[in-house]
């Protein structure tokens, strides 16, 4: 997995492994097969396709949706939506979740 501490605009594509120590400015989404580790901040929606895994420990600005993922939310973000049956979303009672649908 590549450590990567950086600005980056979005909307940005997570075409490979990566952890995140600094910001997308703007949404982003984490394409298909691919991890995600989120220690920084996305300063709009994330989008996790199908098959995708995300552990956000830092702050997503905006929703996230997951579209057949996995997600396991440490940190905080406005809201999650599970788009697809194949969605699994895991919120630690820690975790500062602005709404839930």
């Amino acid at each position: 997995m590549k450590a990567v501490h950086d600005n980056i605009d979005g909307p940005y594509a997570i075409e490979e492994d990566i952890a995140l120590y600094g910001t997308i400015a703007g949404g982003a989404t984490l394409c298909s097969g691919k991890r995600f580790i989120l220690h920084g901040t996305i300063a709009g929606d994330l989008s996790i396709e199908r098959d995708a895994r995300a552990i956000l420990r830092g702050t997503v600005a905006g929703r996230i949706f997951n579209d057949g993922g996995r997600v396991e939310l440490f940190g905080m973000a406005d809201a999650v939506t599970n788009r697809s049956r194949h969605s699994v979303t895991i919120i630690d009672p820690a975790a500062h979740l602005m709404r839930r649908q």
